[in-house]
Parts: structure tokens; sequence; C-alpha cells
């Protein structure tokens, strides 16, 4: 009875069986095995769930219901160091709120020639956080109706190369496979006339001349698209050259804001929230800061942000571009930006000179700051003063952003103090 397996860390397959058991007799046997055992594990708070929920799902097992889209297999390939050749195959499921992809193996693998497409099937698996894909565990078919589905994901390779503007680029990142193998991850954010979107490659080495701002054609690229965001992928391949005529990238106003994924989108800071940490469905520390932005036209839109996007030094009058952010319903009001993997938030600095300035150093919510007659300055560097203290420090000023780049020199004459004060 493959329900079992939602519950098998709460009872014995005998306890479950006599559970089964007892729930066909208190309704006087008008339910068959397979919906007495379904609501035996209702009764433990595990009920089905939707496709959409899956990648945030906790439990080590989930179940649910979802059409067969697409069957690919089964095929034979051959395993390490064994003669029988092993079989493979893989299922794409939907319903209203998503889709999902379970790969099987071997016997179960075989099975699949007696499901076929757009049939419904009822699934129990192992989800993986985060992720559009489950360890299949067991399935039958159901009389359970879907009418309706997201739309399966697509992969194509591109005829045509693929000419965009770098808009960012993030550092390359080790990952290590299943095999023990280092592998090297780059993701950069592009654009065009359309739009921004996410372009990753497994060969930083072919795009190691690419700087932000250049106009690139690329051959040998894939395109995917999920649930409406389209991304690509380098293929190993790839061949990258610089393109002789700059694509402009399309950008609107933080008030002309849809839903769905964005273009460039650009605002004022209008005030911005301490950073909030707290634990994620994975058990693991991450961090959010909400912020608000102001279009041109006074429309202010309410912006998240996530992880390493959340530590950024944003203030208010800020200018600034948020590069790929998808746009969502907020709890409260209108439209929200989300923005952490695949999109970032960059502050449009004015111009950058020589300066030196002397006051009273104080830490403020946004930071250390230094104090004088002038205003309040936002340092940033590594060897900064104490609170307190009155110094004299040299680097460069960005609007009220200093960056101090030679130390600091501590001012402990009196007289010099007091005019300070009294400025």
């Amino acid at each position: 009875m493959m329900h079992y397996a939602l519950v098998s860390d709460l009872l014995t397959r005998e306890e479950f069986e006599q559970r089964v058991e007892e729930k066909a007799e208190s309704l006087g046997g008008i339910v068959d095995e397979i919906t007495a055992a379904m609501l035996v594990v209702e009764d433990f708070g595990r009920s089905h769930v939707k496709i959409g929920d899956i990648p945030k799902a906790t439990a080590a097992v989930v179940s649910f219901f979802g059409k067969i889209l697409s069957i690919e297999g089964p095929r034979e390939f051959t395993r390490e160091g064994e003669s029988t050749p092993g079989l493979v195959a893989s299922l794409v499921l939907g319903d209203p709120t998503g889709t999902t992809k379970t790969t099987l193996w071997d016997e179960q693998a075989a099975a699949v020639s007696e499901l076929a497409v757009d049939s419904v099937v009822e699934v129990i698996a192992k989800p993986r956080f985060g992720k559009k894909e489950v360890s299949f565990v067991a399935l039958r078919e159901s009389s359970v109706e879907i009418v309706e589905t997201k739309k399966p994901p697509t992969s194509e390779v591109l005829v045509n190369p693929f000419v965009v503007t770098v808009l960012h680029i993030s550092p390359v990142r080790e990952i290590e496979r299943r095999n023990g193998t280092i592998s090297y991850l780059q993701e950069y954010l592009v654009g065009d006339e359309s739009g921004t979107t996410r372009l990753s490659t497994w060969s930083p080495e072919n795009f190691s001349d690419v700087d932000v701002g250049t106009t690139v054609s690329i051959s040998g690229v894939s395109r995917k698209e999920d649930d409406g965001i389209v991304e690509y992928q380098a293929l190993d391949t790839a061949v990258v050259t610089p393109h002789p005529t700059h694509v402009p990238v399309l950008t609107i106003d933080a008030g002309d804001v849809e839903e769905g994924q964005c273009p460039v989108v650009t605002g004022t800071v209008v005030s911005v929230s301490e950073v909030r940490t707290f634990i994620n469905r994975r058990n693991t520390e991450s961090k959010v800061r909400n912020i608000k932005i102001q279009g041109e036209d006074g429309d202010v839109l309410a912006v998240s942000l996530w992880k390493d996007e959340a530590e950024k030094l944003l203030l208010p009058g800020d200018a600034v571009e948020i590069i790929n952010a998808v746009a969502k319903p907020s709890r409260f009001s209108g439209l929200e930006l989300s923005v952490g993997h695949g999109s970032v938030i960059r502050v449009l600095s004015e111009e950058e000179e020589p300066a030196e300035l002397s006051g009273r150093v104080v830490l403020r919510p946004i930071g250390l700051t230094l104090e004088n007659a002038d205003g309040v300055f936002v340092l940033i560097g590594d060897n900064l003063p104490e609170p307190g203290l009155f110094v004299t420090l040299s680097g460069t000023r960005s609007g009220i952003r200093f960056q101090v780049l030679e130390g600091y020199a501590e001012q402990t004459d009196s007289s010099y103090v007091l005019a300070l004060l009294q400025d």
C-alpha cells in the first residue's frame, strides 16, 4: 500500500494497515482501501500538496496528483562495472499551479510503457527543496480530473547568435557534482530591447574578455522557459565575440511595473528598513531588507531584497536600477519586486571626486558616519575610526558616501574640536 510511505516515520506497517481497516469500517464500507488509506494519512496532517508548492515543501515525502505532460524513455544505459544494462525514464507532471519532473529507474522505468500522456496519476515522492524535481517513490493511475495545467518547461538550442548587452557579472562559483568532481559556474544578467534575462555558463573561460556594458554575440546558446520565466545557458562549445553595434536594454520607470518578470526598473529610494535575519525552510540563516522606491510620477513601489542584496548600502535619495526582478502581488496592496537569485539592485552613483573631510564620527542605523557643518556622510572602507572621535579623513566622495582610502588622523587640539562643534 503506497500511502504508507507518507507516515512510515510515525507508524509501523501493521499499525497503518489496521488503521486503514478501521477507517473503512467506520465509514460503513462506502470507501475502497485506497480512499481509506488517504484518509488515514490526512488524519496525520499529511494531505496532498499542489505541484506549485513542492519546491517549498519541508516534509521528507509528499503526495500529489498530476497530469502526465510528457514521457521520455525508457532507455537502456550501462552502469560502470555491471554487465546488465539499466533502464531510465522520466515524467513531466502538471496541475494548475505548476509542473514537476521525476526520474524512474529499472523496474519503475519499465512500467512507464503502461502510462499515457494526459492521464492523471497520484504520486508519492521525495521533494528537493527549491527544485521543481522530485525523487520517485510510488505512483498509481487516478480517476481525479485535471483539466488545465501550467505549461511544461521547454528547451531549445538557438539557431541564430544570441546578441545582448551585459548588465551584471556574478563571481565564478565552484560546484561539487555528485561524482565528486568540481565544475565552475558563472552567471550573467543580460538584456536587449525586449527586456532582461539570466545567462549561465559552465565554461567561464569562454567569457574571460567580457565586461559589464559591452554588447556581445554568442553562438551556441540554449533557451529554457519555465512558468513564463525565460533563461539561457551558453553551451561548452559557445563562441563569444564583441558585437559592433551597442544594443540598448529595455528600461522602465518604477511607476510602470507590471506583474511578471521585469526589465531594468529605475526609481529613487524613499525608505529603507533594517536588515532582518531569519531561519528559512531549509533551516539555514537568511536575510531580507524591505525598501520602497518612487517613480517619476510619484508612485511608490515596494521592493524586497534577499540574501546578499539585503546587505547592500542603500540610502534615501539614492537613484537605483533593479535588473531582472520579478513583480508579484504584495501581501498588502499593489505589486512588490523581489530581488534575489537571478536579479540585482545597484546604485546609480554620482561621480566620485577626491576629498578630505573633518568631523565627528557617529554610529547611526545606516552605518558609521562622519558629521560636520556640511552634513552627514556615510563612511565606507576597512580601516574606519571609532564612534565619538573627531577625525580628518582622506578619500573619495560620491554624494553622501565617503570611501576612506588612507585611514584617518585623530584631532585632539581643543580649539579645533571646539570649532567643529560650533559649526
